[in-house]
């Protein structure tokens, strides 16, 4: 895994649609990006201290203290399968775990890498929803929903 720092990312930088673009043939627009740092969001950014470059980021929305969705998780084209996305979703996975928060996400059905990693780090399906992508041709993909229930104390 290259070695990187994960940090909160409190407001909205510009770099995050170039990396949504370069990773994602339907990338989320500006605005449903810069929807996610309003009150009930928490926003992380990976970062190679070395080249001063920033890698990728996740986007966690957290509606009640202890249920966090996985927004988006976007890892730009260059760096991907390199353990970064690894390292956002274990970094929020632990935060989570502090909170005694479950978390969900959603993600494409043909998405089987991304789907073994969070299996991997204790997700389990809990469904899909029909149709609920947009694809490049017009027609629609399911999306299968996760969620990494935490034990919880007190």
């Amino acid at each position: 895994m290259k070695p990187i720092s994960i940090s909160e990312l409190l407001t909205w930088d510009p770099q995050l649609i170039e990396i949504e673009k370069s990773a994602n043939q339907l990338p989320w627009s500006v605005e449903n990006l810069r929807s996610c740092f309003a009150e009930g969001y928490q926003n992380f950014v990976a970062y190679d201290e070395v080249n001063h470059e920033l890698l990728g980021f996740i986007l966690i929305h957290q509606p009640i203290a202890d249920e966090w969705t996985i927004m988006n998780v976007v890892v730009a084209a260059q760096s991907q399968r390199q353990g970064v996305g690894q390292q956002l979703v274990q970094h929020v996975c632990h935060l989570a775990q502090l909170n005694n928060a479950d978390l969900f996400l959603e993600v494409r059905a043909s998405n089987q890498p991304a789907i073994a990693l969070y299996v991997k780090l204790g997700f389990n399906t809990l469904g899909k929803r029909k149709g609920y992508y947009p694809t490049a041709s017009g027609d629609r993909e399911d999306a299968i929903i996760m969620k990494k229930s935490q034990i919880k104390t007190g």
